[in-house]
Formats: structure tokens, C-alpha cells, sequence
């Protein structure tokens, strides 16, 4: 079930907004992520517009509180700033329009508004960023079940930059630093959803609460991340008083060397994390991208005095993730990443809200493994006009890359596989979420970008049901088969 959307940081977001307008006359505006010029010195000219710099025209220094965006990625987009360059931000706002559409009608097509997010990043000095964001997209009803991917939630976190991009201590509500796909921005994902091994298998709920480290090393060659979280997703606050150690690394050899033209984004890395829940919250839904559940945690018992029931998070939980990202050049490259999960659940009285005491009728452990591998190209374009996947750094500007609203046009293609063991040892619970999960899909997609600021994705869904679960079986007994129809309609600053 989802929490009530907290109207007080949706509230502190437009009011911050208002008044960063509002500062119209000691605000420099700058379309092109540089700042403007003082009076009597010349402007830098817009990223992306300008020859890269050379070892005779080394590239101007950055200004107070900025240094350029890495080589090869795009602007920051559009900023405000004070006139000395202390203070600096950026503007966020993001409208995804999504459609879905299934042949049988279960669920029903049509499109809907998933994300509306309206939000200010920025830099307080050289040293301070700030990301805080909050969303407007329609809720589903009060006891509907969905996957939490579903679901909108923003960040809010404030970070402390002492070295630039080599140590950054944030704190707040982000992205968890487990898998590749998980630390990139929903707006820039290949697809329109993530795969099953980050969304379903790896961090269901995308986001966390708690204090992280990240940052890059030897000249861009590590990226690694790292930190203490709720466990429990964005909300309020811990509700068992234990916390999960979740990490991330990722290898690039040759980002800084000679071939970093071709090779500059080849990276190798793992993600672990490990925790323990008491009274934890309940296990999340999990489904396919259009919204079709093959895991649902609370049902009915079939007794003579029939029970509601869920599956709560209640004992340990270790994860551990694998990664390649493999790119030929800019245009053409490979990824893949595997998901290993072992997690004790329990069967539990479904009225009972999480954090409070629980008497487990039945103890559960999920034994889980999901992988995907990936082909993408450009047809249009190259993978320039986006972020490094896996990063979500801090925005600066003083870009060098490609003209902001470059086209570009990209096709990807991916196979997904999960496969979940869930064991109870009281079968007369009729859990229908035990035995076995057995999950295929193969996705092909095709995206329209306007630099990183404007996307428009139709994506092809076929999955492939097996297992011996009661909600498996009752998908195969329908078809073997699902086909979905994605499309978004995106536009993010």
C-alpha cells in the first residue's frame, strides 16, 4: 500500500521555487550552463558551441563553487545565479506522460500521468549542493497493490562536495547505490522501466533514506559509493531501529587513457548490501512493466476461518549485484547486469502496520536471481546527448559536449530473466506467492531524444510465465504469453 504523499515537501519545493524567481534582479539567468559575463569581460560561449579546448587555449577556469561537466556529457540546462557565483541553481521539473496497452485487456490500456515533478538543485558556495524535488503525479487508490517502480517519489538531499567530485557525503532520499541501472535518472533509462534484476530482485523501491559517500578517482577511473539507509524506502523514518549497508564500485581503465574516445565509458563493477528487519514493511509487489502482478504479497487464507494475510520483511537480507557496461564508441555497445538475494520474510496478520510487533504464522526465505543483457545503438546521434548511466553526480555546468538540444535517436534491445524460490514452512497459510517464480522478457524499444530534456519512447513487452506459484499458474492458465505496448511522452529540465 502505498504512504500518503507528504504535502509539506511539495509545499517547501513550489514555495522555493517562488521565491529563487522571485530574486529576478540579483540573478543572472544562463540558457546555456555557463554564467553570464560581468560587465567589461567577455562571455564564455555556450557549451557545446565552441571547439574543445586545446593544449594552447586550455579550457577558462570554472566559476566559484563549479568546475566543468566531465568531457563528453551534456549541460547542466538552463541556471540562476548570484552575481559573484556563490550561489547557483537549477531549475528541475519533470512531465512523463505514459501509455500502456494490452491486447487482452487486463489490466486496461490507456495513458496516465507518471510523474510531475517540479524541484531546485544547486550549489550554496563551492562546497554545498542541494537537490530537493517533490511530485505531483496522481496516486493510485488507498489499498490498491502495486510495484513501488510505480510509484512516484522524488529526492531530497543535501550533499557536502569538500574535494570537488572525489568525495561527496550526501544525506537525504536518493537513488540506492545498487546496481548500474538503479543510480540512472528514470528520465535518461534506455527503457521506459528498469529491469526486473534492479526493479523487482535488486531495490524494489528505488529509493532510500539515509547518508551515502560517493564520488571518481584516478582521473574518472573509479566510481564507488556507499552508505548506511532506513532499508525501508522513502518515508519518514526508520521504523525498526536497524539500518541496511548498501555499496557500489565501478571500474573505468580507460576513461583518462589515449582511447577514451572509444573506450571512455567501459566499466566493470559489483553492488552489495546487507540488512536486517524486525516487524519490516510488506514484501513489495512485483510486476511487469505495464503493471500485470506475477508476486503478490497479501491474500486470504482459504481456512476455516479465513485470515487477511501479507508477507512481511522480518529477518536478514543480503544482495549481491554484477555489472558490464561494454560500449564500441559512441554509438553501439553491449550491458548486462546479475542480481543474487537471499531474504527471510514472514507470514503475518495483514492489519498490522509496519514497525509494530508481529507474531509470524509462517516463516518464508526467497532465494532469488535475475539478470538482463542489453544491445543498444544510435541511429541519430550518440550516446553524448545523455549522463553517464550509473553515476547521478552532482549538475554542473561549463559543459563541453554537444549542442543541448542535439537529436538523437536510439534502439535498444534487452532479455530479462528472473527466477524467485520463495519456501514457507506452513503450507496451510495457501501463500500464493510460494514455490516457484519463473519470469522471461524481451523488450525492444526505440527512443526520440532532444539532448537529455526531451524523450519520446515506444517500447515492446513480451513475457513468458513459468513456475508453480498459485499467481503464476494463474497467469498461464490465460496464456503463456503477455504482450504490452509502452509509450512516454518526457519531457525534464
Amino acid at each position: 500500500m502505498r504512504k500518503p504523499a507528504m504535502s509539506a515537501a511539495r509545499f517547501v519545493t513550489v514555495a522555493l521555487c517562488a521565491a529563487l524567481l522571485a530574486l529576478g534582479r540579483p540573478v543572472r539567468a544562463d540558457m546555456s550552463g555557463d554564467s553570464a559575463a560581468p560587465a567589461g569581460e567577455s562571455a564564455t560561449p555556450p557549451a557545446g558551441n565552441s571547439a574543445a579546448p586545446t593544449a594552447e587555449s586550455p579550457a577558462p577556469a570554472a566559476p566559484t563553487g563549479e568546475s566543468p561537466t566531465p568531457a563528453g556529457d551534456p549541460g547542466a540546462g538552463p541556471s540562476l545565479r548570484t552575481p559573484g557565483g556563490q550561489i547557483v541553481v537549477f531549475p528541475e521539473g519533470s512531465l512523463q506522460i505514459d501509455g500502456a496497452f494490452f491486447p487482452r485487456q487486463t489490466p486496461k490500456s490507456g495513458l496516465f500521468v507518471r510523474r510531475a515533478r517540479l524541484g531546485v538543485a544547486g550549489w550554496l558556495g563551492s562546497s554545498f549542493y542541494f537537490d530537493l524535488s517533490g511530485d505531483f503525479a496522481p496516486t493510485p487508490p488507498v489499498g490498491t497493490d502495486v510495484a513501488p517502480s510505480a510509484l512516484p517519489a522524488a529526492d531530497a538531499y543535501l550533499a557536502f562536495a569538500p574535494f570537488e567530485e572525489s568525495l561527496i557525503v550526501q544525506a537525504g532520499q536518493f537513488d540506492a547505490p545498487f546496481t548500474l541501472e538503479n543510480r540512472t535518472s528514470d528520465s535518461t533509462t534506455d527503457f521506459i522501466e528498469r529491469s526486473m534484476a534492479a526493479r523487482t530482485l535488486g531495490v524494489p523501491r528505488n529509493k532510500e533514506v539515509g547518508v551515502m559517500a560517493h564520488g571518481v578517482l584516478a582521473d574518472d577511473r573509479i566510481y564507488y559509493s556507499g552508505g548506511l539507509f532506513n532499508g525501508e524506502g522513502p518515508g519518514f523514518r526508520n521504523l525498526d531501529n536497524q539500518a541496511d549497508v548498501i555499496g557500489r564500485v565501478s571500474l573505468s581503465p580507460f576513461a583518462a587513457s589515449d582511447a577514451a574516445g572509444f573506450w571512455r565509458r567501459f566499466s566493470l563493477g559489483g553492488s552489495g548490501s546487507v540488512g536486517d528487519h524486525v516487524a519490516g514493511q510488506t514484501f513489495p509487489v512485483q510486476a511487469t512493466p505495464g503493471g500485470v502482478v506475477f508476486l503478490e504479497p497479501h491474500w486470504v487464507t482459504g481456512q476455516t476461518a479465513p485470515q487477511s494475510l501479507a508477507l512481511r520483511e522480518q529477518g536478514t537480507v543480503r544482495a549481491l549485484g554484477a555489472e558490464l557496461n561494454l560500449p564500441f564508441g559512441s554509438r553501439f555497445g553491449l550491458r548486462a547486469e546479475l542480481v543474487w538475494k537471499r531474504q527471510d520474510l514472514a507470514e503475518a496478520d495483514a492489519s498490522l502496520p509496519a514497525g509494530a510487533p508481529l507474531v509470524a504464522l509462517g516463516h518464508v526465505v526467497l532465494h532469488g536471481l535475475a539478470g538482463y543483457g542489453e544491445l543498444w545503438g544510435w541511429l541519430l546521434g550518440d550516446d553524448r546527448l545523455l549522463p553517464a548511466p550509473g553515476r547521478e553526480l552532482p549538475r554542473r555546468s561549463g559543459a563541453t559536449g554537444p549542442v543541448l538540444l542535439d537529436e538523437g535517436l536510439m534502439f535498444a534491445l534487452r532479455i530479462d530473466a528472473l527466477k524467485e524460490d520463495l519456501d514457507s514452512d506452513n503450507a496451510a497459510l495457501s501463500d500464493p506467492s510460494t514455490a516457484t517464480t519463473r519470469v522471461v522478457s524481451g523488450t525492444a524499444g526505440l527512443t526520440y531524444w532532444r539532448g537529455p530534456f526531451v524523450r519520446l519512447s515506444a517500447n515492446y513487452v513480451l513475457d513468458d510465465w513459468s513456475g508453480s506459484s498459485q499467481t503464476i499458474l494463474g497467469l498461464a492458465a490465460t496464456g503463456t504469453f503477455e504482450h504490452e505496448i509502452l509509450l512516454r511522452f518526457a519531457a525534464s529540465l
